[in-house]
């Protein structure tokens, strides 16, 4: 059988020292292209652009979508202002990623979503974030762990019956964590399938969909934690 085509959305930067000062770049890690290849897929990246009809014609050729991580999004998108406590935000790459959303849902394209892409599909599916944790009075575990990427930072439980369970098979994982804002209402038709133990929502799926979205960075423990690759494994049987 073909191996399918994964697209990844791409993160942005702009070099702010040395000889490169000022070039932007699009980027994902090695981690997320590793994970897909060992999936079984093929990583195809997408880089930021907002022609509609280009996102298009690249999306016939993938069988599914990776929202990758990366910075705030801007919370005019989910109705509010900025806060004081918003981080960086890149409007072109917000509105790339919701249109990219929108044209998976209308291909019935299984989508999954890592970190920002699980506040991203938050946003696309009409849900609401936290701009900070600290608007969380609930919120007492730290969510950006002071340890190395790939090492686990605190546990989440896991709802019984989902497809997370079944990927898994068990109730509580433990997880890294690197976030300062989080989904604070789930969309509509939206199960929440993972939370941490101060009631953050660190994972949801949708009722009928193959979509489904995780808080943490299941990419970047699979080296040391090679459970994690099974999130992978199960995207890409969606996605054949």
């Amino acid at each position: 059988m073909k191996k399918p085509f994964i697209g990844i959305t791409c993160n942005y930067m702009m070099a702010e020292t040395g000889m490169t000062l000022g070039q932007e770049r699009n980027f994902v890690t090695k981690d997320i292209i590793d994970a897909v290849i060992d999936a079984g897929g093929v990583p195809i990246l997408i880089p930021i652009m907002n022609r509609e009809e280009d996102i298009l014609d690249i999306m016939d050729s993938i069988s599914g979508i990776i929202l990758s991580g990366g910075h705030d999004i801007n919370p005019i998108y989910y109705g509010e202002e900025p806060t004081k406590s918003i981080g960086f935000t890149y409007t072109p790459r917000d509105l790339f990623e919701l249109f990219i959303v929108k044209a998976a849902i209308e291909k019935d394209m299984p989508i999954l979503g890592i970190s920002r892409g699980h506040q991203i599909m938050t946003v696309a599916f009409g849900g609401k974030l936290y701009q900070d944790l600290n608007e969380n009075e609930k919120a007492y575990i730290n969510h950006m762990q002071r340890s190395g990427i790939n090492d686990i930072g605190h546990y989440v439980d896991i709802k019984k019956g989902s497809r997370l369970h079944k990927i898994f098979n068990t109730e509580r994982l433990l997880v890294n964590s690197f976030h300062h804002q989080a989904v604070k209402v789930a969309p509509k038709n939206f199960q929440i399938t993972a939370m941490s133990s101060d009631g953050i929502i660190e994972a949801m799926e949708h009722d009928n969909k193959p979509i489904m979205s995780v808080q943490w960075y299941p990419e970047i423990m699979v080296k040391k934690h090679p459970v994690m690759l099974k999130i992978f494994e199960e995207f890409v049987k969606w996605c054949k």
